[in-house]
């Protein structure tokens, strides 16, 4: 019965049915202890689950008539007709859609581009700075993107056929051909072939990916990639492994960002190259923060860091796995390295020298957690007291017309910082699925009733072309995380992206948790989160407040619950009150501007442990001292909090005798 009522419950949402989180209450004479049955059907559900997670709802393709779509300038029309001689000269039978669609000025969604792109097995677009500056051909591109989206398969497959200066960050998620250089175009003409090879016309997207794609994922920095190529060629030499080498692995027109991530989790083993380039990396330190949170959660799933040159010092959280020193003969002990790699592979066995075999595991939704609770602890009391001092500088009629000035230059001034490509024209730009639009829905309501001068994206419809060019024009990103059929990929790793590439030092982009996080994929945990709507700490402010006779939502609050209910919808109050505080906490990071100086995108979990060991450690360390100057007298008690500040003394070494 468990099989056939979550694989119905599957289908329907599959079929478009907008439900986040399917709950299966078990009855249970007691439930403080599982019986042999109940176990049974816990264990039949987590299969279940594993099955399901990955796989995205089933999408009706359409009839494919061109092998090819060229989208071009004019003024690049020389190197685009040598391209197109170069791939007909290939695939003699190729069918490609090379004449220039011009825009209907007239109409805001172009539908007779879109109706032949989405004919078309690859969409080319031919990047430069001419392409750029046309305004057809970022309709294009963007039309493109719709198609990926709107038919679940990518299609979208850029060349780079001239440098730009600065590519816009939408365009940046997406790996291009890099045909730039003429020696290299013809091969890479070939390799741009092979993909258009499949028969598109029998895609099927409920087939289940493999759980383990590669056996060995080779996470470097490109500034070591001589060394790189050392343990792929001895990797491959001992085995037929399935290895990812991100060189031979990502393909044109994939979300590269995404591919790295998932190709970890479906991994056996990675091996990491440190370096001092490997630690500068904000991609190295995601792809290592990945893989350390994986190793200490799962069973199967190794990580191997080797020294490959001197560091003034490793940091902790690159430590907790000890590294195998290759300094001194780097291919010898790649040997070593990798003769061991391939006998756990193929036998299960893990040489002590090289695999790091340690019984400890680390949950991280219980870590994540404390960090959101510490984070809650820490701000929810600061956060209203700033909303009330905001209110009162903006509303107080005694103001000064100097000062009423200053306030709004100060406003207008949020407007006119500089962006990735030119001014912000949002301070905030929201993406969110279907299924999460009423919490986006209030959530805006709320900003723009405690600041009205707010400007956003929301009124936008998500379907047009410009929806992901409004996101890289906005300041701040939020993003709803659920479940990945509900989620935007694109537009999460486009802000992404701009967060680890951001030259401003703020933060981009900003999460909250809907509901929790499943299995996999892995790197959804770890995106930095303030804050997640199925905390308990929620539901205990609520119910505090209540026995006390508080009020815990303001005027803004009620207003975005009053207009959810007219468009048929609700929210629970738990939810209410965490996205309340999020609203604080967007306003306040945006208006005053916090500056943010590590860019990798996810979360080191052992960092984050460490973080939140030390922070209870130092409130222990905060009580002990409150019980000491109790008993020191009044009259004492900032002599020697001044004394122990000179002597710089820790807590644990004050003896309270």
């Amino acid at each position: 019965m468990l099989k056939s009522i979550v694989n119905a419950a599957v289908n329907w949402i599959n079929a478009g049915l907008p439900m986040i989180c399917l709950k299966i209450v078990v009855y249970s004479c007691n439930p403080q202890q599982m019986s042999h049955e109940d176990e049974e059907i816990l264990d039949q559900f987590n299969k279940l689950k594993v099955k399901w997670e990955d796989v995205r709802p089933k999408t009706e393709q359409p009839k494919i008539v061109y092998d090819l779509y060229l989208s071009y300038s004019n003024s690049d029309m020389q190197k685009v007709k040598e391209i197109e001689h170069l791939l007909k000269k290939e695939k003699t039978d190729i069918k490609i859609f090379s004449e220039h669609q011009e825009l209907n000025k007239e109409q805001a969604w172009q539908t007779e581009m879109f109706d032949v792109m989405v004919t078309c097995a690859r969409i080319v677009t031919m990047l430069s700075p001419q392409y750029l500056e046309s305004r057809e051909c970022l309709e294009q591109y963007n039309l493109a993107m719709c198609c990926n989206r709107r038919t679940s398969r990518s299609v979208l497959a850029p060349f780079y056929i001239e440098t730009i200066p600065s590519m816009p960050s939408y365009m940046c998620i997406v790996q291009y051909f890099d045909v730039r250089i003429r020696e290299e175009m013809l091969q890479n003409c070939k390799s741009f072939l092979q993909l258009i090879t499949i028969d598109y016309t029998k895609i099927d997207n409920q087939v289940e990916d493999k759980d383990k794609e590669y056996d060995v994922f080779i996470s470097y920095s490109h500034e070591n990639s001589e060394k790189a190529m050392i343990v792929l060629k001895t990797l491959s030499t001992l085995n037929s492994h399935r290895i990812f080498y991100d060189r031979n692995e990502l393909k044109a027109g994939t979300l590269w960002q995404e591919k790295l991530y998932e190709s970890i989790d479906k991994s056996t083993c990675m091996v990491a190259l440190l370096s001092p380039e490997y630690l500068q990396s904000a991609v190295c330190q995601e792809e290592y923060s990945l893989a350390i949170t994986k190793h200490f959660q799962e069973g199967d799933f190794r990580l191997v860091p080797m020294c490959i040159s001197n560091m003034e010092g490793i940091p902790q959280s690159y430590s907790k796995v000890h590294a195998v020193d290759a300094r001194q003969d780097f291919e010898g002990t790649c040997l070593v390295v990798c003769n061991a790699i391939n006998s756990f592979i193929s036998m299960g066995f893990m040489n002590p020298d090289i695999f790091h075999i340690d019984q400890t595991t680390i949950d991280p939704d219980e870590i994540l957690f404390k960090y959101r609770e510490q984070y809650y602890q820490a701000n929810y009391e600061k956060l209203i007291e700033t909303r009330e001092k905001l209110k009162t500088i903006t509303t107080s009629a005694t103001e000064s017309k100097q000062e009423n000035q200053r306030n709004e230059q100060q406003l207008e001034s949020y407007h006119t910082d500089t962006g990735p490509n030119g001014n912000y024209q949002y301070d905030v730009g929201f993406s969110y699925g279907e299924a999460n639009k009423k919490y986006a829905h209030f959530l805006h309501h709320v900003i723009e009733g405690r600041w009205p001068e707010v400007v956003t994206n929301f009124s936008l419809n998500k379907n047009d072309a410009g929806f992901m060019e409004s996101l890289e024009k906005s300041r701040m990103i939020i993003t709803f995380l659920s479940s990945l059929k509900f989620l935007e990929v694109e537009e999460l790793h486009l802000a992404l992206f701009r967060h680890r590439g951001g030259k401003t030092g703020h933060k981009v982009i900003y999460p909250i948790q809907v509901v929790p996080p499943s299995m996999r994929p892995t790197y959804l945990k770890l995106i930095p989160c303030n804050v997640a709507c199925y905390d308990l700490h929620w539901k205990d402010t609520i119910v505090k407040a209540q026995k006390s006779g508080q009020t815990l939502f303001d005027q803004a609050v009620l207003d975005a619950s009053t207009d959810l209910i007219a468009t048929g919808t609700g929210i629970s109050s738990e939810i209410k009150l965490a996205l309340s505080m999020a609203a604080d906490d967007i306003i306040s990071l945006i208006k005053h501007s916090s500056s943010v100086t590590k860019k990798a995108t996810l979360l080191n979990i052992v960092e984050v442990k460490q973080f939140i060991e030390d922070k209870e450690q130092s409130q222990l360390g905060d009580v002990e001292l409150d019980k000491i100057l109790k008993s020191i007298p009044s009259d004492s008690k900032e002599r020697v909090v001044e004394r122990m500040k000179r002597l710089k003394l820790d807590h644990s070494e004050i003896n309270p005798q």
